[in-house]
């Protein structure tokens, strides 16, 4: 079959919430393991660190998805710069008329592992692809209830330290007064599978403004655990340093505020993961 969309690196947070919101039946979906809620039909398994042989030659539209995780192991070996080969592998296996590129709000970062090889991910499509149209996204902070595999970002932080290594107390690096805008993954699919019919090149920040302090992310996690399982944690911060994560206001980037409730997309998250560790 010639399916006309390709979407690489389905079984991520976005990857998985992107399956929920799509109506596009002529599609076919990528990624080293298989998720729930596709047909075989549907799916075929690429580890694009090796070579790709059973990809169309030619698409229409391709959603690009596919990073190395975010884990500390990652950060520290500096895994992140394998995408921009991966890039390369799919712009020489497959021509298509428009490419959406997921990059990350660590662009704006100095000397981020995940901004650096972003970067160079973007400078790469910019300058070297022959594409009718690129998209690029740079979204903050996206939550998503489908993936199972826990981040190293605070708020997994959390469930990881609390949960499974079943501490009483822990003490975080920064500072509890850090701020964090959170967004909604599946609302964000939607976004950009709806941008993806405009003929248009653009880079789109994507994030939330109403913001909320990692210290009543932590007392949201602290009350539905403590609630949960009957016994009591501790937490604490080592800096003082304040650092704003969200949405910056950018006459050159276009942008889009979700101005969602990141105190209620947290809850909700925590409510929906802490179950699956109730027994």
């Amino acid at each position: 079959m010639n399916y006309k969309t390709l979407v690489f690196g389905c079984s991520g947070t976005i990857g998985l919430e992107f399956i929920n919101v799509n109506k596009d039946k002529n599609i076919l979906y990528y990624s080293r393991k298989k998720p729930k809620k596709i047909s075989k039909k549907l799916w075929r398994y690429v580890d694009l660190n090796k070579k790709i042989n059973n990809v169309p030659k030619r698409a229409d539209k391709i959603f690009f998805f596919s990073s190395p995780h975010y884990k500390l192991d990652n950060l520290k070996k500096r895994n992140y710069l394998k995408e921009l080969s991966w890039l390369k592998k799919i712009k020489n296996k497959t021509e298509t008329k428009i490419f959406i590129y997921l990059s990350s709000s660590s662009v704006y970062l100095n000397n981020h592992p995940v901004g650096t090889a972003k970067l160079a991910c973007e400078k790469y499509l910019i300058n070297n692809s022959n594409y009718d149209y690129l998209q690029i996204w740079r979204p903050y902070n996206l939550i998503g209830n489908e993936n199972l595999n826990l981040s190293d970002h605070f708020h997994n932080v959390l469930i990881k330290k609390f949960c499974l290594e079943r501490k009483k107390n822990y003490h975080f690096k920064g500072c509890s007064d850090d701020t964090r805008g959170y967004s909604s993954a599946i609302k964000f699919c939607k976004s950009l599978i709806d941008k993806s019919n405009l003929n248009k090149n653009f880079i789109y920040e994507y994030g939330n403004s109403n913001t909320i302090k990692v210290k009543q992310v932590a007392n949201i996690f602290k009350k539905i655990f403590e609630n949960k399982f009957k016994r009591k944690i501790k937490y604490s911060f080592n800096s003082n340093i304040k650092n704003n994560n969200t949405i910056k206001s950018n006459e050159v980037i276009k942008s889009l505020d979700t101005k969602e409730s990141s105190y209620n997309i947290i809850k909700k998250y925590y409510l929906s993961k802490i179950k699956l560790y109730e027994k």
